[in-house]
Parts: structure tokens; sequence; C-alpha cells
């Protein structure tokens, strides 16, 4: 009894369960080498979109991180590195900016847990909304952020390249064979279908 309600305990399960699963990867065969698009940007493209985006500033970088080489990879594949990351964190302060204003403003009607828990009143700010919300729906939080970035990294169960070797910077991999194996599910990037893929 003491195990099955203590934090502490089931937090190292999950983590034992975690790390039990990410050694299985060490046994897949590997892939077929895929050819790398031109979606690949290196410096000098990185500098005509710039001067495109920006006119007036142009090609700024005043840390010289396009010149770096990160974890033995060349130019190219840091630059589209880099390129992701400033995509994912922009989307992610966006995403965090939007449920700042709706949690401090709307809640579900209906109860959070089943023993009937409601979701912290809008009367609160989202600091303490976020204090008062069970650890167990933090811990799904959480856990749903990893498989994101997990299925990212992964290029979409390596169905795409990943975004270091030709896969378009920001594009998030669909969820295709989810949604032939699972159940039905909206990709994060394009959910309709409405961008061209020619």
């Amino acid at each position: 009894m003491y195990f099955r309600n203590n934090p502490f305990f089931k937090m190292k399960s999950f983590l034992a369960l975690s790390a039990t699963l990410a050694t299985a990867t060490a046994f897949v065969a590997p892939q077929a080498a895929r050819t790398v698009s031109s979606l690949n940007a290196g410096k000098d493209d990185l500098i005509a979109l710039a001067e495109k985006a920006n006119p007036i500033v142009k090609f700024w970088d005043p840390t010289g991180l396009a010149e770096k080489e990160f974890y033995e990879w060349d130019n190219d594949r840091t630059i589209s590195f880099l390129r992701h990351s400033e995509i994912k964190h922009g989307r992610i302060a966006m995403f965090a900016f939007v449920g700042y204003c709706v949690q401090s403003n709307f809640h579900f009607p209906w109860a959070q847990s089943l023993n009937g828990d409601m979701f912290p009143s809008t009367d609160l700010s989202p600091e303490a909304q976020w204090d008062a919300f069970p650890v167990e729906g933090k811990q799904q939080i959480f856990a749903v952020i990893a498989a994101m970035e997990i299925w990212d990294e992964c290029g979409g169960g390596g169905a795409f390249d990943h975004y270091t070797r030709g896969r378009q910077p920001g594009k998030y991999p669909p969820f295709e064979a989810f949604r032939e194996d699972v159940h039905f599910v909206l990709d994060l990037y394009d959910p309709f279908g409405l961008v061209s893929t020619s």
C-alpha cells in the first residue's frame, strides 16, 4: 500500500520503464541511407533568407553560431539544428502565451479526475493554478511532451529524415504510422493537408 501512493515510487517506476524502453532501439536494424534534400540550408542560404526576410537588418549573428559545428556535425547540420530549435522554441513561447491568457479566464466545467476534483479556479493566477494542479496531471503533460520530442527526433518512426539530415526545419513529422496502426490523429504540421507537397 505504501508504494502505490508514494509519488517517488511512481517516478522511479516511470524512469525505470523509460530506460528499459530506450535500450530497445539498440536492437533495431539500421535503415538504408536516404538522400539529403535541398531543404538543409547552409550559411549562404541562411544569409540569403535573412536578407529576404528583413532587408533592413539583413544577416545578424553576433555570437557567431552560424560558423560553429555542434556535436562534430558539419556546418550545414549545425545550422539546421539551430533553425529547428529556433522555430520550435518560438512555437512553444506562442503556445505558452495563449495558454497563460486562456487559463486566466476559462476552465473546463467538469471534474478533472475520477474522484470529482474540479479544475483550479480562474480567480487564481496561472502560477497558482499550476501549483493547485495534481501531480499526476503534471506527469501526464510531461510524458506527452517527451513522447512528442522522441517522435520528432526519430523522424516520425523513421519515415522521415531527421531535421539535421534534410527534413525542413520546423516541420514536425506526420503521424501516418499512428493513423495506420493505432487510431486516427491529426498531424501537428499541416493537420488538414492544406499545404501542397509538390
